[in-house]
């Protein structure tokens, strides 16, 4: 007897397991606590380089990094499984989520650059606020309710915690030493928290052995 399969609940269950080894959460946490030493890499590159540069950088390294541990590590323990409607939804709507909000920053930034808003100076914790409500928060919500990733929120509300700190620090300390005591103590906490999901992932998904394999 044939038993019905529930491909939406496969799905579901596909999509919640998919973050469960932690190599997301040491990306952002690797990005994040990298970007506490761009100060130091902006002041030795020359104009255009140093504002683009450095994270760029850390991108590739984030890129070569995804590769090769979904590649050799997760995989091998985890297998692959082909998209269905239900995960090529979900890959549509944070494509076009992600679109929307690379289109609404850029315009933001560009404003001033263009005449538009050049007057209007937003500083302090008004700043962090809408840092947080427009850049951070939303994004980083309905990623997290589409991927049944909770451990995002958390790691929305650290980031802007960083920004927090950072902004709200003595101005009579060198900015060099609030990136890195902002951006990455932030940042080691949530690579931290990364590492010890991805250890206890290794635990419980030892990779398969030989004859385990042959037998299958």
């Amino acid at each position: 007897m044939v038993e019905d399969i529930d491909l939406e609940s496969i799905q579901k269950k596909i999509i919640k397991t998919a973050h469960q080894h932690g190599l997301f959460d040491m990306l952002f946490g690797f990005i994040y606590a990298g970007m506490a030493f761009a100060p130091f890499f902006r002041e030795s590159l020359p104009e255009p380089y140093r504002y683009f540069l450095w994270p760029l950088i850390l991108l590739c390294v984030v890129y070569i990094v995804t590769f090769i541990v979904v590649k050799y590590v997760i995989r091998p323990r985890m297998g692959f499984a082909k998209p269905g409607p239900k995960l090529k939804s979900v890959r549509k709507k944070l494509i076009i989520i992600t679109l929307i909000q690379v289109i609404f920053t850029l315009t933001i930034f560009l404003l001033p650059i263009i005449g538009i808003t050049s007057g209007v100076q937003v500083e302090g914790v008004l700043f962090v606020l809408i840092i947080g409500l427009v850049f951070i928060i939303p994004p980083f919500t309905i990623i997290a309710y589409l991927l049944k990733y909770p451990r995002l929120y958390a790691i929305g509300a650290l980031i802007w915690m960083g920004i927090f700190i950072n902004e709200t620090l003595n101005r009579s300390i060198d900015y060099r030493i609030r990136w890195l005591f902002s951006f990455g103590i932030i940042g080691i906490i949530i690579l931290s928290m990364g590492i010890i999901i991805f250890v206890r992932f290794l635990k419980n998904y030892p990779l398969p052995k030989k004859e385990d394999i042959s037998n299958g």
